[in-house]
């Protein structure tokens, strides 16, 4: 099992509410990198972001999106590595 090596910490905006979440992954990154990541890669798309707001507000805090809905904005990011 590999240990967690980064907590991502995200502020998402949908339809004028802010959420606070975090992602574990296991490879800490550079900013730049993770911004790219959260912003136009893997881990952009609305059903990651939505998924995200869910564990930790709850299933009825926001609707199931579509693939590649863009209404999600991300307002920030900060990256702690172990």
């Amino acid at each position: 099992m590999k240990k967690i090596k980064a907590i991502i910490k995200c502020i998402f905006e949908y339809r004028g509410k802010k959420y606070k979440v975090e992602d574990a992954i296991p490879n800490c990154l550079e900013k730049e990198t993770a911004m790219l990541l959260y912003k136009a890669g893997n881990y952009s798309d609305d059903v990651y972001r939505a998924g995200l707001i869910r564990i930790r507000y709850g299933d009825e805090e926001i609707p199931k999106l579509p693939k590649g809905s863009k209404e999600i904005e991300l307002v920030n990011i900060e990256i702690e590595c172990n």
